[in-house]
């Protein structure tokens, strides 16, 4: 019985001891340290999708516009913060309708609140140089939108660090112009002006003085002839007050003395469209640079008055800025100034169903923009 009993207690010890020797070795202290930016590894073929935490967990971006809040400021607004949400920030979206002081003391208070970046859209060009420059000396990181930076001789010019993004302002505003050359071939054939009713605002407003210098070369060309510059009366309410204006310009003008209207804004084009619906003149075509629901809405309307509008997906103006701020807070190197590509959409591309979220499925890259995402991005953004 003795004998028997020594057996068991030694076989009990066998099977202990050869069961600590096959016991796996702590896969938290194996695992490798990840890159000193702190980037998260590149998942390898076969791997399962990290589990870490997002890379920019805790971050807070600040999103402040010095805009009205449009269709398309919504765009750029929702586009940024799925951008962000994705690597792990959060962003706080303010519009200041086009008050600049109001958008200074924005960016000033926010400055205040612990904010680790600063995405910037349509500061004005008088005051933004010191005011973006302030920012950076506190360590937070900053990209403009349709902001230029004047310096104290009256130059435009960058500062270190930061992004400046536009559309292709100058692109676009030409764009518009060849769809109404291509509107007039035998007064183009005959080298005769085509007479423009523009609508413009400035100068000190980037994006339309980004679009003014393209427009000027055609006028210096001989291509086109300005018959009248008209403005909104009040940027606040520039849609209404455009309509206000226009009406009472149209009734100097007889059919046949505009062959097109050009417009730098939509939303002054709106404005200038419901005076044309209203008067019945329909022998003035527009066009316009950017896009809404509503433009669409007017563009499909059976009169061929609102032919084409110049524009850029804003959901992808959100979204660059929040991966160029990413990638400046994660350490790496980004350019000045970055452009985005336009589109150019017209009444007879429009379907029945088309809205600014699916207009990429009958206008060849509207919406399609892969810049700025860096490997580390990839496994956030899909």
């Amino acid at each position: 019985m003795k004998k028997m009993l020594g057996l068991l207690l030694a076989l009990a010890l066998v099977i202990s001891l050869c069961a600590c020797a096959i016991t796996k070795p702590n896969a938290t202290t194996n695992a490798p340290q990840g890159s000193q930016t702190g980037a998260p590894t590149k998942a390898t073929d076969g791997d399962q999708q990290s589990t870490d935490a997002p890379p920019l967990k805790g971050k807070r971006i600040a999103y402040i516009l010095n805009v009205v809040s449009t269709d398309i400021f919504q765009l750029a607004a929702n586009g940024a913060k799925s951008t962000a949400e994705a690597l792990g920030a959060t962003v706080d979206v303010y519009f200041t309708d086009t008050d600049n002081v109001r958008f200074q003391d924005t960016v000033s208070a926010c400055a205040n609140q612990g904010y680790d970046a600063m995405f910037l859209s349509h500061g004005n060009q008088e005051t933004a140089y010191d005011l973006v420059t302030g920012l950076v000396e506190k360590g937070i990181k900053v990209v403009c939108f349709d902001t230029q930076f004047v310096d104290a001789s009256g130059n435009n010019t960058t500062i270190e660090g930061v992004t400046q993004m536009f559309q292709d302002d100058q692109g676009m505003a030409a764009m518009l112009l060849e769809y109404i050359l291509g509107m007039y071939p035998e007064k183009v054939a005959a080298g005769e002006p085509v007479k423009i009713l523009k609508i413009w605002r400035g100068p000190g407003i980037s994006p339309f003085d980004r679009r003014q210098e393209a427009y000027l070369e055609y006028e210096k060309s001989g291509k086109i002839e300005t018959i009248e510059v008209l403005a909104p009366s009040d940027p606040k309410n520039g849609e209404s007050s455009m309509t206000d204006v226009m009406a009472s310009a149209l009734p100097k003008y007889a059919v046949g003395d505009i062959d097109a209207l050009w417009c730098c804004y939509d939303a002054y084009g709106r404005g200038a469209y419901v005076a044309l619906s209203e008067a019945g003149r329909t022998d003035i075509p527009m066009v316009s640079v950017d896009i809404s629901n509503q433009d669409i809405n007017y563009m499909m309307d059976g009169s061929e008055v609102w032919r084409a509008c110049a524009t850029v997906d804003f959901t992808t103006i959100g979204q660059q800025g929040i991966r160029i701020l990413a990638m400046k807070l994660m350490g790496e190197e980004t350019e000045d100034v970055y452009n985005l590509t336009p589109s150019m959409v017209t009444y007879d591309q429009l379907t029945p169903n088309s809205n600014v979220t699916n207009l990429g499925d009958t206008i060849e890259g509207y919406g399609v923009n892969t810049d700025h995402i860096s490997d580390w991005m990839k496994p956030y953004l899909g």
